[in-house]
């Protein structure tokens, strides 16, 4: 950053803006899955060129999830094990609750879901009330278990320690999802596979600490290579019906998602930009990223059946960028408006314990 900007070009607040991009991209990647899972995607034919573009641009759309939890060890790593830190939660779990009980008359009156108050209660705490939410669910660990990561991370003095600790659970969980598939069903044990999610918090701390910079125009042929091989792979496993699930499957936890997601971000990790207007606008839409995710449910259960048919897969580009939009753009202003209750709320609750209102603070998806 120019140290000689003008004050008044500076952003309100001290933000990463790199982070914020790599926010803001994986909402819009998140977006367009949520795109392909509305559209009849997943049970349509994928032929011709069209095809192999649409297989291959989902494979990029599934970085989505992995570039929050890459974010999260990216901003979290080396945070100490303090009792105010749990505040940070505090914010998110607010969004989410409120959010919740919003899904609950929408799902009762609108979806006519029937379901007794108990067991209303139980989807509740279970984070099923919001039908997005089970990432919160899963960031309430994975933040719960930062500051132990942090330490044996901190307790590592070299970067071939830490290389190692990547690798190690890179291959427990990404390896087996990414070798146990057609024609190699069950080779490698997967016990550990479902702790994906510690291997990207992993990546992230790996990046915030050693800052590596490859050049940008492999990182983009990489990941445009990658995606067009697994999508020959899916396409030329598929089963007779051609769809989507055939015998090569791409998930959270492959290795190739996993190495795509790494690319992308550090691909958009060192954005920078002089403009404070800029800026500003990115923190500002960063900020109210997870409103946004937990209420496209509502919008999505809404918009995409008033559309929704048989096109074919060469109009997916021009109806997602319309679908897509058209999401963000109606969950937009009941996300702003939960966002400034929440901040509101928590500066006055800070205000009450200390005596004296803090700063104003700002709160984003999981990946803070």
């Amino acid at each position: 950053m120019n140290t000689h900007q003008k004050e008044t070009d500076r952003p309100a607040t001290d933000r990463d803006f790199g982070a914020d991009v790599v926010r803001i991209a994986a909402l819009i990647l998140l977006l367009w899955l949520h795109f392909y899972l509305r559209n009849g995607f997943y049970s349509a034919e994928a032929r011709g060129f069209a095809g192999f573009a649409a297989v291959a641009s989902r494979t990029v759309f599934m970085c989505c999830v992995p570039l929050f939890m890459i974010l999260t060890g990216y901003l979290k790593c080396g945070r100490t094990w303090t009792a105010s830190g749990y505040f940070s939660l505090v914010p998110i779990l607010a969004s989410w609750g409120i959010i919740s009980l919003i899904h609950l008359p929408y799902r009762i009156f609108w979806r006519k879901e029937s379901a007794g108050v108990i067991e209303w209660i139980l989807r509740f705490f279970r984070f099923e009330l919001a039908n997005y939410s089970w990432y919160v669910g899963m960031y309430i660990g994975l933040f719960l278990l930062s500051p132990l990561l942090n330490l044996i991370w901190c307790s590592c003095r070299t970067r071939r320690g830490h290389f190692t600790a990547v690798l190690t659970f890179t291959v427990l969980t990404f390896l087996p999802a990414s070798v146990n598939n057609f024609p190699f069903e069950e080779l490698i044990p997967g016990y550990f596979q479902s702790v994906y999610y510690i291997t990207y918090y992993l990546i992230g701390c790996y990046i915030q600490t050693y800052r590596p910079q490859p050049k940008r125009r492999f990182l983009l042929l990489f990941v445009l290579a990658v995606a067009a091989l697994l999508a020959w792979a899916n396409i030329s496993t598929r089963t007779a019906a051609a769809d989507f699930y055939s015998g090569f499957r791409v998930s959270y936890n492959g290795l190739a998602t996993g190495s795509m997601s790494a690319a992308i971000f550090l691909l958009l990790y060192r954005c920078r930009t002089e403009s404070g207007r800029l800026r500003r606008l990115a923190g500002h839409v960063s900020g109210v990223v997870l409103e946004i995710y937990l209420l496209s449910y509502i919008a999505d259960t809404n918009i995409y059946p008033l559309f929704y048919k048989k096109y074919p897969m060469s109009l997916y580009l021009p109806i997602g960028i319309l679908m897509t939009s058209a999401v963000f753009l109606t969950t937009y202003p009941a996300a702003f408006l939960i966002n400034r209750l929440v901040r509101k709320l928590c500066r006055r609750g800070i205000a009450v314990k200390h005596g004296s209102p803090p700063p104003s603070p700002s709160h984003k998806l999981p990946g803070e």
